[in-house]
């Protein structure tokens, strides 16, 4: 499986579009407090800091664009649950100090304050990197190949300076290694990082355009040994915050699927509303809009951080319901069986043997599992094995499962 329409060669039509609302969420799939900076009814420039964690006042989160604060929602714990913004053209963009002597903690403190530090994922465990802790090594992910997806380097290709600039930071971030994962023969400026930069060409075979795998096999990741990864265009997007001060105000969207009339790459802000963004542009029909791919993805309402992607796929009609006695059965059945292919064991990119972990990680076996490499996946690399095979329960939220409870064990959690 390769890139679709909307990333063919850089062909497809780009604009920017900046929707009326947008709305961020928590970076955390768990537990994530927070002070709020605003309140409803005030006025923000965007990239101005909006909220903060409570347990650790530099990590903020930022306004996706110059706007009014129309609604704050979080339980009683302080949890954020959601933020909506009415888009206020005048408010203008916040500018930070940039320090002049950027060294590795100061480039990090930067990152936190400014909200860019949702840029990275961390694994083990898919969270954002948060905290103190620095990564025994960073993968820059260059490439993707999920159906329909866009060619990051297309959208870049004109932001070298910010590009050298952003990964000149990410090697003063780890003292490991910096990896960038890149379409096979692709050109990438990265001429004054050079000596801590290394390539990694990949096919443009799916799964080869996700993380995952490349983390598998050149740097594993663990409870101590943590390795985040990085969308190239965030890398672009540090490098352009060291060299203006400012946070760049939209990012690269591929919207794609057979629902739309015609696939397109927009420009628009964090969070944007994906119902405005997709008005005009689908067949007539019932949808069904995912953030990712048709593989991978979730029923979308807004842009989420980190997303590159909204598919649009044309809705079933409803089925009858099933007579009473089938679906007993149904919820008493056994779950199905994964049955081994070819495909399957492509599922990986080759990188592991996919039979051994698949059972490791259905029997709930810890050990087995973080020994053919559980600890460097998220759930998004095991989506294609899920999506080949059909297995309930879904392999992905095993893996979650599994991880979780290794973090327990390993007093992480």
């Amino acid at each position: 499986m390769g890139t679709g329409p909307a990333g063919a060669g850089g062909s497809a039509h780009t604009e920017t579009r900046i929707t009326a609302e947008a709305s961020i969420r928590s970076p955390f799939r768990g537990d994530f407090r927070v002070e709020l900076l605003v309140a409803p009814g005030d006025v923000v420039a965007q990239g101005q800091p909006v909220l903060r964690a409570t347990k650790a006042h530099a990590f903020t989160i930022t306004a996706p664009m110059p706007a009014k604060v129309a609604s704050i929602d979080m339980d009683r714990g302080q949890r954020l649950k959601s933020m909506l913004f009415y888009h206020e053209p005048g408010a203008g963009r916040h500018v930070f100090d940039v320090p002049d002597a950027m060294d590795g903690p100061v480039i990090w403190r930067l990152l936190a304050n400014t909200g860019l530090w949702r840029a990275f994922r961390q694994r083990p465990g898919a969270s954002p990197a948060f905290g103190d802790i620095r990564p025994a090594a960073i993968l820059v992910m260059a490439h993707d190949t999920r159906p329909g997806a866009g060619r990051p380097l297309d959208w870049v290709r004109s932001r070298g300076a910010e590009i050298e600039a952003g990964l000149e930071a990410l090697t003063r971030l780890t003292d490991g290694p910096v990896l960038m994962v890149r379409p096979r023969g692709a050109e990438v400026d990265q001429r004054h990082a050079t000596g801590r930069v290394t390539l990694i060409d990949a096919p443009d075979v799916h799964p080869l355009g996700l993380a995952g795998p490349h983390v598998l096999r050149h740097a594993p990741a663990s409870f101590d040994r943590p390795v985040w990864d990085i969308h190239i265009e965030a890398v672009a997007d540090i490098g352009a915050l060291i060299r203006t001060g400012m946070i760049p105000a939209t990012k690269t969207v591929a919207l794609t699927g057979p629902g739309m009339r015609t696939p397109l790459l927009q420009r628009v802000q964090a969070g944007a509303d994906v119902r405005e963004l997709l008005l005009g542009k689908v067949v007539p029909g019932n949808h069904l809009v995912l953030g990712g791919s048709a593989i991978d993805g979730a029923p979308a309402r807004w842009v989420r951080w980190g997303s590159h992607q909204v598919t649009v796929l044309m809705a079933p009609p409803p089925e009858k319901p099933p007579h009473w006695l089938r679906a007993a059965l149904s919820r008493t059945a056994r779950p199905l069986p994964v049955i081994p292919t070819a495909g399957l064991d492509r599922a990986l990119g080759g990188v592991v043997p996919v039979m051994p972990l698949i059972r490791a990680i259905s029997a709930g076996d810890t050990e087995t599992a973080t020994a053919l490499g559980a600890l460097s996946l998220v759930e998004e690399d095991l989506a294609l094995v899920d999506y080949l095979t059909g297995a309930e329960p879904r392999i992905a939220r095993q893996l979650r499962a599994l991880i979780d409870r290794a973090a327990v064990e390993e007093g992480v959690a």
